[in-house]
């Protein structure tokens, strides 16, 4: 890898050479892939066979159209592509949705020469196909749907093809955005959605609760938000490859992927369930996603002096930003976004602060409409309370952000003192 770009198959003769070798042999069924790519090393693809004949059975329909996508490799994909460094501002790289499909599909075959770097995750997708059974085999059953989907695509020389995915990161300069003095941003209106993914939500664009290594665990095991978001979106994995990790004020966007794949399900229960795309869906929905990654600081607060607390909330109220600043990336979409209890879960994030920080951050972004998933939770009725007391109040985003900065020490006193009026 160079400084500033990563390399890709057409730069290396030899890539190219493996890649002519590999796909050039005849395919007559699932173990047969498994010896031409993995040696007869790879459980997926016998236990597709066995398990679920009429999956293997569609890949194998388009598994030729595919081949040919990937020996014409070298009039395809570029020699490189740039990389997106962290605290890079407005940066982006834009791909069509073949030329990702096919970095997707040499990856999944293992075939896809990948320089190691401590500033990227790992983009390996084979490394989902080695087992044959849990939850990284029912990953892998997503990834089998979007290259069966794409070989019809491919099939019937789709024009869907040609459009372009863009994946760009936002790096936000404190010193340009001082959210004490911005007087002039009210508070975005809020749907509070008690039940339901935000993941099929209404709102133009989906957050992504991110591990600061875009793509997180995808390929590794891991089966929570992040990862289930990627499944279903496969052509968001691609980021990984070129998109260094996040710095605190970083955030990433990935625009106009498409859901393959439904699911049920969540960490080690979740399965595939079954493909979103059908023939006679002809208005396929385009999804934004913005990733941006929480910090396990919240349950400190109680214990630091008032520099540290200003930190750890000035820290995801920028982060949130940076990522929800990206909706004015593009023109022609409305400034919606599905969200919900970011860094909630395993980072064990205060449900109500979270929302405040997601809250303030994306009427400083300008966003029109947050449409906030609570999945039940009855820790958010404080925050749903809090909503309802402040929203009829006038009360600017600086006037919020000040208060939950100077206010109260203690963000549980701070919630209390909003919800019984005392603001």
């Amino acid at each position: 890898m160079e400084n500033t770009f990563v390399l890709l198959p057409p730069s290396d003769p030899n890539a190219l050479q493996n890649i002519q070798n590999c796909f050039s042999q005849p395919v007559y069924d699932m173990n047969s892939l498994n010896v031409t790519f993995f040696g007869n090393q790879c459980p997926f693809f016998p236990s597709i066979q066995q398990n679920y004949p009429n999956e293997a059975l569609e890949f194998l329909k388009v598994i030729k159209y595919l081949s040919q996508l990937a020996l014409n490799t070298s009039n395809i994909l570029p020699q490189k592509i740039p990389l997106l460094k962290k605290m890079q501002n407005r940066y982006s790289v834009e791909l069509t949705r073949k030329q990702v499909a096919l970095l997707f599909l040499l990856s999944f075959f293992d075939v896809l020469p990948i320089t190691f770097s401590k500033q990227l995750n790992t983009f390996k997708v084979s490394d989902t196909l080695r087992f044959g059974s849990g939850v990284q085999f029912e990953i892998g059953r997503f990834f089998l749907n979007y290259l069966k989907t794409i070989g019809k695509w491919l099939a019937e020389n789709n024009p869907i093809l040609e459009e372009n995915i863009i994946f760009v990161r936002e790096n936000i300069n404190r010193n340009n955005f001082d959210f004490q003095i911005l007087n002039n941003f009210n508070l975005c209106p809020v749907n509070f959605i008690k039940q339901g993914s935000l993941f099929y939500g209404n709102a133009s664009y989906c957050v992504d609760f991110a591990n600061k290594f875009i793509g997180g665990g995808i390929f590794k095991g891991g089966s929570v938000q992040e990862e289930i978001l990627f499944a279903t979106n496969p052509e968001a994995t691609v980021a990984m490859l070129f998109m260094e990790e996040m710095d605190e004020n970083d955030g990433i966007g990935i625009f106009n992927t498409i859901q393959y794949s439904l699911y049920s399900g969540y960490a080690q229960n979740l399965k595939f369930g079954g493909t979103s795309i059908y023939e006679f869906n002809s208005n396929i929905k385009r999804n934004r996603i913005i990733a941006i990654d929480a910090d396990k600081d919240d349950k400190q607060l109680n214990n630091v002096d008032l520099n540290n607390y200003q930190r750890i909330i000035n820290r995801d109220i920028y982060k949130a930003f940076a990522g929800f600043y990206l909706t004015s990336f593009e023109m022609g979409f409305e400034k919606s976004i599905s969200t919900g209890n970011w860094g909630c879960g395993v980072y064990n994030g205060i449900f109500e602060l979270k929302f405040l920080e997601q809250w303030i951050a994306a009427s400083f972004a300008g966003v029109q409409r947050l449409d906030y998933y609570t999945f039940g939770k009855e820790e958010m009725q404080n925050a749903i309370n809090c909503y309802e007391f402040i929203k009829n109040k006038f009360v600017t985003a600086a006037n919020l952000y000040r208060s939950l900065m100077y206010y109260k020490l203690d963000a549980f006193n701070l919630i209390n003192c909003l919800v019984n009026g005392q603001f």
